[in-house]
């Protein structure tokens, strides 16, 4: 089978839906499939891959995550039309969104949509003018994509119930949760990056990921400002980097904890793995993700998770592995104090971790994508016919 991805990021960009893109596009060809993928050109990058497609774009100001398409029809649908895709699979539902919808129409193809992220949510911390009146937008742009879709994926059950209940939808969805590459976890050096993040005898609290403002960082910053009250040799350590950057170092400094919390920039995500093991506790607290990529892959690591009450984290703490608490920062930092002061429950909630996360294997999760293609021609050609 061929597939034809669109995206607004890819490669370079670090992110849950590059990562996304990367591990099924991995499975798709393992499993002797076709993957096109189409998005913005990026700089000087130069993809070492093939079939990646890069449309004109401006490069974004430094801090912001990619680069802004010139989502110009003419630019790729030559391109698409001799590839021949059996499936067009979109990854937004605007932008580079637009254009997989409009080429699928126009070659008369099904379009398959991933719904990654909780646009209502997000549209509400970037447009605070007129909040209500952003959010009805949002939701008119998503219901009407709906209506171009021959499938509708979501990578969770939650989010799943989510589509449902707010859209609607006239579609088919589904659950196909990102993979992880288990193999990834099997030789784990956690003690080389551990000599960094303060003394040895630190307990180490984790985020990767952006910093930005709709993962709602600063009620870790100000939770941890409790924690180490009880626990002085606590340290809490952002991945990553973004735009809220230095918004947390502000208040990481205002509330004292300068000492106590670590910012060590982006790192390579083939170092992620590592990072994640050198930690005591994984610590979550976005209202936003709709799966918790970054959950899993610290449970993959074998580091147990405390992460606030949502939808993404509610389904991968379904089987164990972390403890789930209400948006309370007192509830919060509760939970990180009591697992910090057993040493036997972190261990056992580690390997459970472990455990739960190898139902997320590259092979298995690329199966139900799949299933979900075949699903989507089959409506398609139905649709055809009636």
């Amino acid at each position: 089978m061929r597939i034809a991805m669109f995206t607004n990021n890819y490669k370079p960009v670090v992110g849950g839906i590059v990562t996304s893109i990367d591990l099924f596009r991995r499975g798709l060809i393992d499993a002797g499939h076709e993957v096109h993928i189409v998005t913005p050109e990026y700089q000087d990058y130069e993809d070492v891959e093939p079939y990646v497609y890069r449309v004109p774009a401006l490069d974004l100001p430094g801090g912001l995550s990619g680069s802004l398409p010139l989502p110009l029809k003419a630019f790729i649908t030559t391109t698409i039309e001799g590839i021949k895709p059996a499936v067009i699979h979109s990854h937004q539902p605007y932008v580079m969104g637009d254009v997989a919808a409009a080429i699928a129409e126009d070659m008369d193809v099904p379009l398959i949509w991933t719904f990654h992220t909780r646009y209502d949510k997000n549209v509400k911390e970037y447009v605070p003018v007129a909040p209500e009146l952003a959010t009805s937008v949002i939701n008119g742009i998503i219901e009407r994509y709906m209506e171009r879709c021959a499938h509708v994926i979501a990578p969770t059950e939650s989010i799943r119930d989510f589509i449902h209940r707010q859209y609607d939808p006239q579609v088919p969805v589904s659950v196909v949760p990102t993979p992880i590459d288990l193999s990834a976890y099997t030789a784990l050096e956690p003690q080389r990056v551990r000599a960094r993040l303060g003394p040895e005898d630190a307990k180490v609290l984790m985020y990767v990921g952006r910093l930005a403002i709709e993962k709602n960082l600063d009620f870790l910053v100000r939770a941890f400002a409790q924690i180490v009250v009880e626990c002085p040799k606590a340290r809490l350590v952002f991945v990553g980097e973004g735009l809220a950057e230095d918004e947390l170092r502000k208040m990481a400094e205002e509330l004292s904890l300068e000492e106590h919390v670590v910012f060590t920039g982006a790192v390579p995500h083939d170092e992620v793995p590592d990072y994640t093991a050198a930690a005591d506790l994984f610590v979550f607290a976005s209202l936003t993700d709709t799966q918790g990529l970054v959950l899993m892959e610290a449970m993959a690591a074998g580091t147990p998770v405390v992460a606030v009450e949502a939808p993404g984290p509610v389904d991968v703490l379904s089987q164990g592995g972390g403890i789930l608490v209400p948006h309370d920062e007192d509830a919060f930092v509760e939970a990180v104090c009591t697992l910090l002061t057993d040493t036997e429950r972190l261990r056992k909630m580690g390997e459970e971790a472990r455990r739960a996360m190898q139902r997320y294997a590259i092979a298995e999760t690329t199966q139900r994508l799949l299933a979900v293609y075949e699903a989507g021609i089959e409506r398609h050609a139905q649709a055809k016919s009636s």
